[in-house]
């Protein structure tokens, strides 16, 4: 989690670490967001403001949040 909006920050490293770690996966955020603890969270995730399905962006403009930038990783099984 950052809180940053800007690629270079978020989606950018977040490739490079899955380049350079190939024993990692990202986990949709869907699907850690359904798996936090039970409806803490509310029922569906927000959409993100950037699109993608497998991170999370929130903005004020869009979410009233401040911009923060949400991804899961896992080491594959």
């Amino acid at each position: 989690v950052t809180c940053s909006l800007f690629a270079g920050e978020n989606t950018d490293q977040i490739a490079a670490f899955l380049a350079a770690n190939q024993a990692f996966e990202i986990v949709p955020t869907a699907s850690a967001w359904a798996a936090a603890s039970a409806g803490a969270l509310g029922k569906s995730v927000p959409p993100s403001a950037d699109g993608r399905s497998d991170t999370l962006v929130l903005t004020p403009l869009q979410h009233g949040t401040d911009g923060f930038f949400v991804a899961v990783m896992q080491r594959r099984s």
